[in-house]
């Protein structure tokens, strides 16, 4: 197993079977903003304030409940694309939705949230190079992650995918934060992570966002390379998830220290070490 990269500190990984997220309260948020990017939507809700919304980063997702009233009988998990606490406007809470479904999401609409949920990538103690990636709406996290990073004294390198051009979530801005950006497409995510890591030097851990499939092979790439990487092991885009432990939707076969055993990546997770994820299946 790869050592935990130079400069890098523990991101919060608990023993194996431990909860990776304290009990969460059903909340009352109100949209305060919506604004179109591109092919998605991105909604700021005004959220009560808590003390775990101070702690919240990257990686840390929310479940919006189902509402039959409002022919929503099923839930929906969104990833927390960034947090806002300001003690004279309260805290902001930003989610990013599918065009198509922002709606959903109206300015004014009183909305119930649970969250936040789940363990979050942990930041370097010391700066270091990283290699940040992410693919299409997966990447709803690596804004806000790569300004962290950004502040920490990191450089940070960029690998975004995307089936359709479209489905980029803002490149823009994080060109302007990104040493390099490097745009490639879905089934050549992985190989083009692996490629960035052959020509960089000294990038002291990877991080990944995506499908299960596709992190699980940047999480390979990475291992293969003699490097740490830290992933997102929870795909909201599969349907019928729910976020809290119950259905198993989730639940991924990991090795680790050589033992194979199950993992509920909505509990354990999202965020995961790598080589715990490189050899997973279903």
């Amino acid at each position: 197993m790869p050592a935990r990269p130079a400069g890098a500190e523990d991101p919060g990984m608990t023993a194996p079977g431990r909860p990776g997220h304290r009990s969460a309260a059903v909340l009352e948020a109100v949209v305060t903003l919506t604004r179109a990017s591109g092919a998605y939507d991105v909604v700021s809700l005004a959220v009560p304030p808590d003390p775990a919304w101070e702690r919240c980063r990257p990686g840390q997702f929310v479940v919006v409940p189902g509402e039959l009233s409002r022919g929503e009988p099923l839930p929906t998990l969104l990833w927390v694309a960034g947090v806002s606490v300001d003690p004279v406007h309260g805290t902001t809470v930003d989610v990013v939705l599918a065009a198509s479904d922002g709606q959903r999401l109206r300015e004014g609409r009183a909305q119930r949230l649970l969250g936040p949920l789940g363990r979050g990538f942990g930041l370097p103690a010391h700066p270091v190079p990283v290699l940040v990636a992410g693919h299409e709406a997966g990447s709803v996290p690596l804004r806000w992650l790569v300004a962290l990073l950004r502040e920490r004294g990191c450089e940070v390198h960029l690998v975004l995918s995307a089936d359709d051009p479209d489905r980029h979530l803002e490149v823009g801005p994080l060109r302007r934060q990104a040493s390099t950006v490097m745009l490639t497409e879905g089934d050549r995510f992985a190989t083009t992570v692996g490629g960035r890591l052959d020509e960089l030097d000294g990038v002291g851990v990877v991080y990944a966002t995506g499908s299960r499939d596709q992190v699980r092979d940047v999480a390979a790439a990475a291992r293969d390379r003699g490097r740490a990487s830290r992933v997102a092991a929870l795909d909201l885009q599969e349907p019928v998830l729910c976020g809290t432990g119950l259905c198993g939707q989730c639940d991924l076969r990991v090795v680790v220290d050589g033992q194979t055993r199950r993992l509920r990546a909505c509990l354990e997770g999202p965020v995961l070490p790598g080589e715990w994820v490189a050899d997973a299946a279903r």
